[in-house]
């Protein structure tokens, strides 16, 4: 596939037939009055999740966002020293603007702080959008779908297919998103096919560590051979797996390298599929122009999780909704979290609420 780049003339000629997403939410007004914070953990079956919910308050309602740093240690700090932000009367554009003023101060030591960022700047959407008394939908002239979404799964070590198969029991029309063992046999990934329920394959070989499957130009010709119809996200781009990659090119997803346009446009090739995580972005500006580069160059989007487990989940699933309700999302609600046997799993596609407010998918 050539390494073609997006060009400038045909980015204008398109613009116009989408509308201009941060435009239309910069302007919204907002008053902050009081901030405050509030830890969430889980245990899983393999690590422990530390989480902050943010709650900014004005007019008498609440706009919440969620931090998903992964320092635990961070998020100590945060809820015992908490943070300054501005208060008073701003539009979202101007609230965006203050922070730019001392955020980063404050976050130094962070080893993610555009993570906290996001946080903040989807509880000021999510308030400002509570105070006029609109949804996230009804300010963009869009409309809230049932949104399917996929299990992200790790298959254990050593890799089995059992976690598969457990929620296969629980509803057979689930599907998944799998992390890539290191050294998964063919039996294991023909067991997977069969399955027919895969619809990602996460390669995590753009975190830059020992992290996902080795670069491997066998075993990706093995995946994207033996799962003809999944994506396959983030591999590593060597000498030795790009000819694989250049081949199926249209099949391959990125995530990690995404945090704004221009990280799109240095992608290796112009992009088929890119899976949309706002915390990456750390700005509602910066998540806009993704989305909106996303739709003029008929990119297929679909929404990835970092393991939230409150306000920043709904967030993201609002989104997905909005914008690519029918990808592979790997927003599957926080019960699919912790697996037991005794316990009831809701059904993908999930229905939005009936009443949503705010950034929607959230009823606090």
């Amino acid at each position: 596939m050539d390494d073609h780049k997006p060009g400038g003339d045909r980015e204008d000629a398109i613009h116009s037939e989408f509308p201009e997403l941060y435009e239309e939410l910069n302007s919204l007004s907002v008053t902050v009055e009081a901030v405050s914070f509030d830890g969430r953990r889980i245990e899983t079956e393999h690590r422990t999740f530390e989480r902050t919910i943010i709650r900014l308050r004005g007019q008498g309602v609440t706009g919440f966002g969620e931090d998903v740093t992964r320092s635990r240690e961070a998020h100590e700090r945060l809820r015992d020293e908490g943070l300054a932000l501005p208060t008073g009367n701003w539009t979202i554009g101007t609230f965006s603007g203050a922070l730019d003023a001392n955020f980063s101060t404050q976050t130094a030591s962070r080893d993610a702080p555009e993570y906290l960022r996001w946080a903040i700047e989807s509880a000021v959407l999510d308030l400002a959008l509570k105070q006029s008394g609109r949804t996230l939908a009804s300010v963009l002239d869009r409309t809230y779908e049932p949104m399917v979404f996929v299990v992200s799964l790790q298959l254990g070590d050593p890799p089995h297919i059992r976690p598969v198969n457990r929620f296969l029991d629980a509803d057979s029309d689930i599907e998944f998103k799998i992390d890539v063992p290191n050294t998964p046999s063919d039996e294991l990934l023909s067991a997977l096919s069969d399955t027919g329920a895969v619809r990602v394959l996460d390669l995590k070989g753009q975190y830059g560590s020992d992290v996902g499957a080795p670069a491997d130009p066998d075993l990706y010709r093995r995946l994207f051979e033996t799962f003809p119809n999944a994506l396959i996200e983030d591999p590593a781009v060597t000498d030795t797996t790009r000819p694989v990659l250049d081949e199926y090119a249209d099949r391959v997803s990125w995530d990690a390298p995404i945090t704004d346009v221009e990280s799109i446009r240095n992608l290796p090739w112009e992009p088929t599929a890119l899976n949309i995580k706002p915390c990456r972005s750390g700005t509602l500006e910066s998540l806009c122009r993704i989305l909106e580069y996303g739709l003029q160059h008929d990119v297929e989007l679909y929404g990835g999780g970092m393991f939230e487990l409150d306000a920043g989940r709904a967030h993201s699933q609002a989104l997905a909704s909005l914008f690519y309700p029918n990808g592979p999302n790997d927003l599957a609600p926080p019960a699919y979290h912790t697996y037991r046997a005794d316990k009831s799993y809701p059904s993908s596609p999930l229905e939005p609420p009936a009443q949503p407010t705010g950034i929607g998918w959230y009823s606090r």
